[in-house]
């Protein structure tokens, strides 16, 4: 039988794939193979492609330190050969680790072959001068490999000292070009409005993917040879620090770019302010903890991700029925759609949309879509401002965590890390102070009592699913997802799904039933107790600030209650949007004055 030979290929970068490294060490080792009548394994993929030798992690993590392991079970039969470019190739470390990798191999019963001088360093008869030469190169290969990482080390190290008078790279954003004396960046003025209009539509509420059709459907060309738009480019996009004039300079470590230092400020041009971009940050990860909800043209699911069973807890989802008059598109419990316990009832989605437009004041059609959208305008500006706060706040609590954790360890100055921590526990004060009186400005808005003749032109219009109110439909969802804490339905009112009171009954003994019957009489008489003829959601805008609405379950429109609880401030809205207040004292008492002004 002929001897097997092994081509083992490694390179520290793919950059060398699109070379020519890789067709010449695999030519190589085919012709070497041939030339000396062994059979080479090529269904043994031997190659480690971006992996440092310098640091020796092809042998702890690659194909060379797993056709060891092969070596030392006796899988690789001896008098094999291990087929390779040069010896530095198997090895950039500290010669004595390269020197006892190379001795191991050889012990092992595998001659070491290379091909750019044909040498063969054989197992059990190298002699001194075989192993002698093996030190020499591998050691000049470990001492090249050193003395390029310091070289290239200081050489970015003098770049960014002068990156304000000479760019680093002329790699640069897409909406970006390199002036030849590279010192500055010019803008491409269409390009940069492209980036500031994907900004704008992600703060209306936009999802990547809604953004990229968009731009695709309007024939806006990419800054790449690519056909259309996709979600990825917009994602990338929308997560570019560059686009606040950053750069964060990056090295290559074992094939991979990793970041080299702290970002540079001020690099590029700015064209996105620090408010605008934590805006969208926040919106983003509220539609990716949410969901961003259907992606039909104009099926914008108002409550995706916000609304859960009141009975059971799970999520709400959408269910098309098909065409009305039998048809039609309902919100309904998971659980309940799938039989697992939860018997909630369909509540249609387009009541719930005109019970939730017309009952809950907190949201306000027009200074969100309406005429009034300017004073819209300025409550985003609000909340940008805080966003960008909020993103201070958590850098600055990361680093004075960074800063407790150096107290613990040896040889570092508590007093000088205390004075860090104070600094930043004054600099997080100063932010918090700044955000709690936005956040006060933002929350005085209170119960907002509006034109009824525009709300109700607004909520004709809204309903209808169209491209043309498809904006209109996003930046509602979105107000629902960044300023809803949690929703809770009840499409069967507080008691749940018909039947539930007399299953009770029956499984009770008939001394427990009598007790049930006169609490659920002292109930009734309350308005306590819907029997499940009301429909109802419950609404958290924050810990201390709810709303309760309650239709009547066949027409949306007819009120039963709308209350907004305020800390410890219930406001009553009646159909005639007159606000009664109502300090809170016993639920009782409470509770009759609620019925006497809404009239129920």
């Amino acid at each position: 039988m002929k001897p097997k030979a092994y081509s083992y290929i490694r390179m520290s970068t793919d950059i060398q794939i699109r070379g020519d490294s890789l067709r010449r060490q695999s030519e190589a080792s085919k012709k070497y193979a041939l030339d000396h009548d062994l059979d080479l394994v090529e269904d043994f993929k031997l190659e480690d492609i971006g992996v440092s030798a310098f640091h020796g992690k092809n042998i702890a993590h690659g194909s060379l330190g797993r056709f060891l392991a092969l070596v030392e079970d006796r899988r690789i039969p001896q008098g094999s050969y291990l087929l390779v470019e040069s010896l530095d190739r198997i090895s950039r470390q500290n010669p004595q680790a390269a020197t006892t990798l190379f001795l191991q191999i050889l012990q092992a019963g595998v001659n070491i072959v290379t091909l750019t001088d044909n040498h063969v360093y054989r197992s059990g008869s190298a002699d001194f001068t075989d192993i002698v030469v093996s030190v020499v190169i591998m050691s000049r290969a470990y001492e090249e490999s050193k003395t390029k990482s310091v070289r290239v080390g200081a050489a970015w190290a003098n770049k960014r000292q002068n990156a304000a008078e000479k760019k680093l790279t002329k790699i640069c954003p897409g909406w970006l070009m390199l002036d030849g004396d590279r010192r500055s960046f010019q803008l491409v003025p269409a390009r940069v409005a492209v980036v500031q209009s994907i900004f704008t539509q992600s703060a209306a509420g936009k999802g990547s993917y809604q953004i990229a059709r968009k731009l695709t459907e309007t024939g806006v060309p990419t800054f790449k040879q690519a056909i259309g738009w996709h979600e990825s480019m917009i994602a990338k996009t929308l997560t570019n620090r560059s686009v606040l004039g950053e750069y964060q300079p990056h090295r290559l470590i074992d094939g991979k770019r990793v970041p080299d230092g702290k970002p540079i400020a001020d690099y590029f041009p700015r064209i996105i302010s620090d408010e605008t971009y934590a805006l969208v940050q926040s919106g983003r990860a509220a539609r990716k903890n949410r969901g961003a909800g259907r992606k039909g043209r104009n099926n914008i699911n108002l409550f995706s991700g916000v609304a859960e069973c009141g009975y059971c807890g799970s999520k709400m989802r959408v269910i098309d029925k098909g065409a009305k008059p039998k048809g039609g598109i309902y919100l309904c419990c998971g659980a309940a759609y799938i039989k697992a316990g939860c018997r909630a009832s369909f509540w249609p989605l387009d009541q719930l949309e005109t019970t939730f437009l017309h009952f809950v004041k907190e949201l306000d059609l027009p200074s969100l879509i309406g005429e009034r959208r300017f004073l819209h305008e300025v409550r985003e500006t609000l909340e940008a401002k805080v966003a960008a706060l909020e993103t201070e706040i958590s850098k600055k609590q990361r680093m004075r965590d960074q800063a407790f954790q150096l107290l613990s360890e040896d040889g570092i100055e508590a007093s000088y890390v205390r004075g860090k921590i104070a600094d930043l526990t004054h600099e997080i004060s100063n932010f918090e102070k700044q955000c709690a009186a936005l956040t006060s400005e933002l929350s005085q808005d209170g119960v907002s009592v509006e034109d009824t003749v525009e709300i109700e032109e607004l909520i004709r219009s809204f309903s209808v699913r169209s491209s043309d109110n498809a904006d209109d439909r996003t930046r509602v969802a979105d107000w629902l997802r960044r300023n809803i804490l949690s929703m809770r339905i009840y499409p069967d009112g507080l008691d749940g799904p018909p039947g539930t009171l007399q299953e009770m009954r029956d499984a009770l003994p008939d001394d427990v039933t009598a007790v049930l019957e006169k609490a659920v009489s002292f109930a009734a008489k309350r308005g306590a107790l819907v029997e499940g003829h009301h429909r109802r959601f419950e609404i958290a805008f924050g810990p201390l600030t709810s709303r309760i609405v309650e239709v009547d379950r066949d027409d949306p429109l007819k009120f039963v209650v709308s209350m907004r609880i305020n800390e410890l401030e219930a406001v009553l809205d009646t159909p005639e949007n007159e606000v009664t207040r109502l300090t809170l004292g016993s639920p009782v008492e409470d509770q009759n004055r609620v019925d006497e002004s809404a009239g129920v």
